[in-house]
């Protein structure tokens, strides 16, 4: 792993205890000289630790047994490395203190020479490093010293140069240089606003917050995102910026390899270790080996899930781990119940593009039979119609004369003038789209006005780029199979299910995502729409239901009327009686506070049902762990851990690779990061184990595509619906509240 660890020190670390007081706690920060170090213990203690032999406390001089107080020991050593960080000579650049950030000298600028572009265009290796405390089997609890390599953009030009070169800055977001909040950090950029217009020197803003409305050209610099640095290298190579990029992602990749990466940090990390740093006053910070297994530092358990067994026959006769195999040699689970054997599809195309559009409609209803890689895979041999076992569908052309939202709208209102005159609706819409529309408003895009008039007749829809029609053939099929099964699923069907576990309990497995509904990136006016997601056990998509646009302080109670009404509707549906056992484990983007927590069990107990328990799972995908496998060593992927490779940080943390090193195609890629599964305190059922794997279990099992998903399908989907959401409410006539997508709620239309 990408840690080292500590060694916990045998003599006390001296501190003050006194009463929490967070001006106190900042002014202790700042002070000069910097005799101590200030932290907050809980809601009303802070611990004031001395650097310095006569440093002055506010308090009384106690000692405390780092063993026992192992979490300010973690702190205290996240501390030290800041500091030793901070006096390094060489003009290193430490830009953050929580966690200790510092960019990289030996490759301040990634971007090679080829690419063509400026040297104020950079992309700049900096290094994170990050405590945490692991509980290894039958050993004491344990800190390590993490290290992360990041890559971030740097657009070192004032707005007045950049429109000297001819980038266009509406609609951007801009940020200017000021004073840092922690005076131990240098200058920082700081986001101004969004542009809205020009005004001579200066630039007119929203989206501003509290500052000015306005702010000089020659003052304000692009937003350091990756979205304003593509912008710039568009402006300034036009029809040579997809070359440029490529070579830089290629020159990241190459860092990103696993065996040059693992090198790079582990050299790092015993550098650091040979360095003189003190957790206080006569405290020495002490190292212990790099993590990897079979070194002398107990190792966290570790275990391989295997891929989950997925089920296309209801008897359970069939079943693989495949996907596409398991279609092909099966048919979809629901093939002998899915009633809508000949959808009614309309389509939506620029006239202009109706031949291509046509033969594509053909290629994803019948297949690309002579499409196939070297290993003989046909990823879309017999298309929708034959691999989900379909007849004939009925499909009509609609054409749009330009691609501008109202040609879009005005055919796609056509299609459904179509549907009503003759009794007949639509099963399904498919448009065709481009992906420059994506730098559109959703109120200009012909996506989003065309999907939005479709959803409003209980219609879901299907998108089909012009850019992958142009597709080599292989990758041109597989992007027909992910299509036509992302279509099957919003059509109704059920492709296939996980294998059902031998099991008394009644289980559901909700995912709670959210939806911010807010003017710009400040927050104003900001209002929350709680997403939740729920499933059965395996993995029966039930439905989506969503609380109505509440204050961030009334979410708790608005989630909880929402999981009471979404349990009981299961469980008419499933008649459940009062004395079965029943298991709820919910998965969440973000740590659940307590309120949220309280206010689940708190409907759970209402609802009559004696024997329930519940899981609150925190699924993170920032985090900062990686996992190398250095027994494959070769080919692409390298030092890449295995789908499935499960990692136990202690009784209440894990890691799970939900994609592994066969799901890398491009080297550039880098190796893929498990995601942190965290079990909040509240929970009643703490089998880490059991919710480990059915995270493993639910990442294979997406119907978006035939690939891993990067996080469970719980929290996939509910992103997704955040995402259609965003998209959907900045669309002319379309009401947040109306009742048109939940009659569809039952099945996936957001993928």
């Amino acid at each position: 792993m990408n840690a080292i660890a500590l060694v916990t020190p045998t003599v006390p670390i001296p501190v003050a205890i006194v009463p929490y007081d967070r001006e106190q706690l900042h002014m202790l920060l700042d002070r000069e000289p910097r005799d101590v170090y200030a932290t907050r213990l809980d809601d009303k203690r802070m611990a004031v630790v001395p650097l310095t032999e006569n440093a002055e406390l506010p308090g009384p001089r106690e000692q405390l047994d780092p063993r026992v107080n192992i979490r300010l020991f973690s702190t205290l050593a996240r501390e030290a490395v800041f500091r030793h960080l901070k006096t390094m000579p060489g003009g290193y650049r430490v830009t953050r203190r929580r966690p200790p950030t510092v960019e990289s000298i030996k490759q301040k600028n990634i971007i090679p020479a080829s690419a063509g572009l400026p040297d104020w265009m950079q992309k700049r290796r900096t290094l994170v490093f990050e405590t945490r405390t692991l509980s290894a089997s039958a050993h004491d609890d344990y800190v390590v010293l993490t290290c992360a390599e990041r890559f971030r953009p740097v657009i070192d030009r004032t707005c007045a140069a950049l429109a000297t070169a001819n980038v266009t800055l509406l609609g951007r977001y801009v940020s200017a240089w000021a004073p840092s909040h922690d005076q131990q950090l240098a200058e920082q950029l700081r986001l101004a606003g969004r542009i809205k217009g020009v005004d001579g020197d200066e630039l007119l803003l929203d989206d501003h917050g509290d500052g000015p409305d306005r702010i000089r050209k020659d003052s304000a610099y692009f937003e350091p995102s990756l979205r304003n640095f593509r912008a710039v290298v568009e402006a300034l190579k036009s029809d040579g910026a997809e070359r440029s990029l490529r070579q830089i992602q290629e020159a990241e990749g190459e860092l990103r390899k696993g065996k040059r990466q693992l090198d790079s940090i582990q050299k790092t990390l015993i550098w650091l270790s040979r360095q003189r740093l003190e957790v206080a006053w006569g405290v020495p910070l002490e190292f212990g080996a790099v993590l990897a297994q079979g070194s002398d530092q107990p190792f966290p358990f570790v275990e391989v899930f295997e891929k989950a067994r997925l089920s296309f026959d209801p008897s359970g006769s069939g079943t693989m781990s495949w996907p596409q195999g398991g279609l092909d040699r099966h048919g979809p689970y629901d093939s002998s119940s899915f009633e809508n054997k000949r959808p009614r599809i309309a389509v939506v195309c620029e006239a202009r593009e109706r031949g291509k559009v046509s033969a594509a409609i053909a290629d994803l209803l019948n297949g690309v039979p002579d499409a196939e890689n070297r290993n003989g895979l046909k990823p879309h041999e017999t298309g929708l119609l034959g691999r989900y076992k379909l007849q004939r569908a009925q499909v009509e052309f609609f054409e749009a004369t330009a691609d501008s939202a109202a040609s879009y709208t005005t055919a796609a209102r056509a299609a459904l003038a179509s549907a009503a005159e003759t009794g007949q609706p639509w099963d399904l819409g498919v448009l065709q789209v481009r992906r420059s529309w994506k730098e559109r408003l959703s109120s200009d895009s012909p996506y989003w006005t065309a999907k939005a008039t479709f959803l409003k007749r209980d219609v879901p829809v299907q998108a089909l780029s012009v850019e992958m029609l142009e597709m080599g053939k292989f990758e041109y099929a597989c992007a027909l199979a992910n299509a036509s099964l992302a279509s099957y699923a919003k059509l109704g069907g059920t492709p296939w299910l996980l294998q059902s576990r031998p099991s008394t309990d009644h289980e559901l497995v909700f995912g709670l995502g959210s939806h911010t509904r807010k003017d710009g990136r400040r927050g104003a006016g900001e209002r929350v729409v709680g997403i939740t997601t729920v499933f059965s056990s395996q993995g029966h998509y039930l439905l989506d239901a969503r609380t109505g646009a509440v204050a961030f302080e009334d979410y708790p109670t608005a989630l909880r009327t929402l999981l009471v009404e979404a349990i009981e509707r299961v469980r008419r549906d499933e008649a459940w009686r009062a004395s079965d056992a029943v298991r709820l484990v919910f998965h969440a983007f973000i740590q659940m506070r307590r309120e949220t927590a309280d206010a689940v069990i708190d409907a759970v107990e209402g609802l009559g049902l004696n024997r329930v328990s519940v899981a609150f799972l925190h699924i993170a995908e920032d985090h900062p762990f990686t996992v190398f496998d250095q027994a494959m060593d070769k080919g692409r992927g390298a030092y890449g851990p295995k789908r499935g490779q499960a990692v136990e940080l202690s009784s209440h943390e894990w890691l799970v690779s939900l994609t592994g090193r066969e799901q890398i195609n491009a080297q550039f890629q880098g190796l893929p990061d498990p995601v942190l599964l965290r079990l909040h305190d509240r929970s009643t059922f703490r089998d880490m184990r059991t919710l480990a794997k059915q995270v493993a279990d639910f990442g294979c099992h997406s119907w978006r595509t035939f690939g891993g998903a990067r996080v469970p399908i719980t929290l996939l989907y509910a992103d997704e619906i955040a995402k259609q959401l965003a998209g959907l409410e900045m669309t002319p006539g379309w009401d947040s509240d109306d009742a048109a997508v939940s009659r569809i709620m039952r099945r996936p239309w957001f993928l």
